[in-house]
């Protein structure tokens, strides 16, 4: 467990549409590599179902395998889909009650791009605006995010797009829902393969206020407790690991993290987080 303490009391516990179990797990698209890998196994060691989505499951179970030990490994069932390839989306997200976008194009920005698979264009804008239709038309109640980490290419822009279109897709489908329907959005920092820090370790805020580094542990970290609590809802902010006081909480657990910017806290004077639980 990541330093600081977990932090479950704000998980919806009484929800058995987000504690997933293996007939409804959460699903992590882009989950071979980086941050997607990392999500992977926060939610295994959670004892947790997921679906690792990748265009390459044997290639992506051999990288879970090779970090998660064998007895939570139980907890990864593998399906194949590309973002690229719309139709491919909705039979891997069928039956799952959370999703986590983090896929991120591996090819920089390339004249003419609709000849590139790979660009930003294809996988952080479009990809990431089908995975959102597909989730949306199986139902998928929560959706988290993660967007911009880089600034190879004009990937941030297309992320921006994709943030916007993504937003669109639920906002649309949630004023005709029965049940409740949110997106989350993480802007993370410069990712890095530092060990995760945990709560203690990182800065939230919203408005575009924050620059820096952050392990893809912590964003993985970030990313799964904002789809397994309800003040995970609803929320666009930034994270990078920084040092907490002065114009930031001090922060020990997940609960405090996410009470503080649901509730409006951020920017604060020290302890206000010690002081929500």
């Amino acid at each position: 467990m990541a330093a600081g303490g977990s932090g479950t009391a704000g998980r919806k516990a009484g929800d058995s549409s987000i504690m997933a179990g293996a007939e409804n797990p959460i699903a992590v698209i882009g989950a071979s590599r980086g941050t997607g890998l990392q999500c992977i196994m926060y939610i295994a060691k959670q004892k947790l179902h997921c679906r690792a989505i990748s265009r390459d499951p044997v290639a992506c179970e051999k990288a879970v395998s090779s970090k998660l030990p064998a007895n939570l490994r139980i907890y990864v069932t593998y399906q194949k889909a590309d973002v690229t390839e719309p139709k491919s989306l909705p039979p891997a997200l069928r039956g799952c009650r959370g999703v986590i976008f983090a896929a991120t194009a591996t090819a920089g920005w390339r004249l003419p791009f609709y000849e590139y698979k790979d660009t930003p264009p294809h996988v952080d804008f479009e990809g990431c605006v089908a995975a959102a239709n597909a989730a949306a038309a199986q139902g998928v109640l929560p959706l988290c995010v993660q967007t911009r980490n880089t600034t190879m290419g004009r990937i941030m822009d297309w992320k921006l797009l994709g943030e916007q279109g993504v937003q669109k897709v639920y906002d649309a489908v949630g004023k005709s829902a029965t049940r409740d329907m949110s997106v989350t959005i993480v802007r993370p920092g410069f990712l890095t393969d530092d060990a995760p820090s945990g709560p203690t370790g990182i800065l939230v805020d919203t408005g575009d206020s924050l620059s820096g580094s952050i392990s893809r542990g912590d964003v993985a970290a970030v990313c799964v407790e904002a789809l397994l609590r309800e003040d995970g809802k609803r929320l666009v902010f930034e994270v990078v690991a920084g040092k907490q006081g002065g114009n930031y909480p001090v922060c020990t657990n997940w609960d405090h993290v996410f009470s503080s910017l649901k509730n409006g806290y951020l920017p604060v004077t020290p302890g206000t987080c010690m002081q929500l639980g």
